[in-house]
């Protein structure tokens, strides 16, 4: 928006007895020159934000190794102290009901010559970046990988690169922590009438990798017959 300050009437008499009037606008160009400069400096800014967040996208998706593919025995992820481990590794919190049932489950899988979720079959140099696109896949918070073929021997996937064109199968077991999205449905009482108050319905999503959710939801009140609309946080 352009905003003048003053504003000049000047007075000027003809030789044919004529008056011509001649109007002068002085604009503020201080103020228009600066917020010149300040949208420019900030389309910088948001260039400069965009190229840093494209940066990083790459770097995480091509180059950083995904911290939540965790190497580790079959001996070891058998034991809930194992899968405990594990889980730190990768950043993700379990509690110790959670690491004995995962624990559980793995040496069921191997014992029982069940297969896991996954088997990696592939060759040394791409094994991290098949191990993490199974996990993306299965939409699990951390994923463990054993060795096929020795249980007491920790995979070293920085070992395996060296050889990079050698055959590989490793054991792939896709953990999920907490659900990626809670759908919950709630019914408040009316303790006096005994009958039903408020019937709610909400969808919660995952926002990190140890549980923490936030949601939006629909309610009605039937006593008061009004509609409600919420959000939530929950951990």
């Amino acid at each position: 928006m352009v905003v003048f300050r003053h504003f000049f009437r000047l007075r000027f008499e003809g030789r044919n007895g004529s008056i011509i009037f001649l109007e002068v606008l002085e604009m503020e160009k201080n103020k228009l020159l600066s917020r010149s400069n300040l949208i420019r400096a900030g389309a910088a800014l948001v260039v400069v934000l965009l190229i840093v967040a494209l940066g990083l996208w790459l770097y995480n998706r091509y180059f950083k190794a995904d911290e939540t593919i965790v190497q580790e025995s079959q001996t070891t992820v058998e034991t809930p102290a194992g899968v405990q481990k594990a889980a730190e590794k990768a950043g993700v919190t379990v509690d110790s009901t959670q690491a004995r049932a995962v624990a559980k489950e793995i040496k069921y899988i191997y014992e029982t010559q069940k297969e896991p979720v996954y088997v990696v079959q592939t060759t040394g140099g791409k094994a991290e970046a098949a191990a993490s696109e199974a996990r993306k896949e299965a939409k699990a918070d951390f994923a463990i990988i054993t060795d096929k073929n020795d249980p007491d021997k920790q995979v070293n996937l920085a070992e395996l690169k060296k050889d990079k064109d050698q055959p590989v199968e490793l054991n792939q077991y896709n953990i999920q922590a907490y659900k990626p999205v809670i759908r919950t449905i709630s019914i408040a009482p009316d303790i006096n009438e005994r009958g039903v108050r408020q019937v709610d319905f909400s969808i919660s999503k995952k926002i990190t990798k140890d549980g923490q959710y936030i949601g939006v939801g629909v309610g009605y009140d039937i006593v008061d017959h009004r509609a409600l609309v919420k959000l939530s946080y929950s951990w």
